[in-house]
């Protein structure tokens, strides 16, 4: 029902993202990315941020539009479709300054097509033009983000500009040791964004190694019950859709745990399930709720 119907959310969700290049957007403070919607209820005042619910409903547009062009012999003109399918959102995210968000749509549409059956070959030629974006895009990215990936290799350089939160997060988890300091005892190195962004580095602070391992494995516990929702799906959308799950799930914790180790770039992701961010989490579990709809009217599996 919900794909059936999804041109409503669809619209619904881009006329939020669209607020948000109005004076009703919202910069945090201490960002460079206007992404949020502040709503006045009363004396309250609730952030939204429209991106996150956008990542859901495009696997669910996105899923759809596969399985529909699936059903067919795949042609430039449904590559196009796709293409521009893809683009409205990876553009939206953006324009609004959050880089992390787009790379993460951007992500998303990739894993799909390979799940969706897109044949290698048109990965292939897709690559070229690909590879040429990538370099135009570095040739005309802000000095302030290209140090963020120079950082990563000229560590001493940028340690007390760019690279200087990586370099106390590191610091952080390395303090932690086995065991950690003990909950709640962290905080010592001033981290910035501990709640969110740098939410593993204070699992390895205050709960050290046994802590980041625990967070490991739930994680790859969500992700194992989404790949049997998957595997046991009565067709080939319930396939995408848990699919797609997965791969935003993936794709979001290893970018995130890569920030912190310092072995991928600040992008302002969030480790699902654990930072700080009631629009993250909101829709995470809305993702969960399809999967577990998918899994619900699964075809019978046996395991051997």
């Amino acid at each position: 029902l919900l794909c059936r119907y999804r041109f409503w959310p669809a619209v619904f969700t881009l006329l939020l993202m669209g607020l948000t290049f109005t004076p009703l957007g919202y910069e945090v403070p201490g960002t460079d990315d206007r992404n949020w919607l502040q709503i006045s209820l009363g004396e309250r005042q609730i952030l939204l941020q429209p991106s996150e619910l956008l990542k859901i409903l495009f696997i669910v547009t996105f899923s759809y539009h596969l399985v529909a062009c699936r059903k067919k012999p795949w042609r430039s003109l449904a590559l196009a479709a796709l293409g521009v399918h893809a683009a409205i959102p990876v553009l939206l995210v953006f324009l609004q300054g959050d880089d992390g968000n787009a790379f993460v749509i951007a992500a998303l549409c990739l894993l799909l097509l390979i799940l969706g059956g897109l044949p290698l070959r048109y990965l292939l030629i897709a690559a070229v033009p690909a590879t040429a974006a990538m370099l135009l895009i570095w040739r005309y990215m802000d000095d302030d983000k290209r140090a963020r990936f120079l950082c990563l290799f000229k560590v001493e350089e940028y340690q007390q500009t760019v690279g200087w939160q990586q370099e106390l997060s590191v610091t952080a988890i390395g303090a932690g040791g086995r065991t950690g300091v003990g909950y709640g005892q962290g905080g010592e190195h001033q981290l910035y964004a501990r709640q969110n962004d740098f939410i593993f580095t204070v699992a390895g602070e205050e709960l050290g190694f046994v802590g980041t391992l625990a967070v490991l494995l739930l994680i790859t516990a969500v992700l194992l019950c989404l790949y049997r929702s998957a595997k046991t799906a009565a067709d080939p959308l319930g396939r995408l859709l848990c699919g797609g799950l997965f791969s935003l799930i993936a794709v979001q914790a290893v970018v995130n745990i890569g920030m912190t180790l310092r072995l991928m770039p600040v992008l302002g992701i969030t480790l699902p399930f654990f930072s700080a961010g009631g629009s993250s989490l909101l829709t995470l579990f809305c993702g969960v709720g399809i999967a577990m709809s998918v899994y619900r009217h699964r075809r019978p599996y046996r395991l051997f």
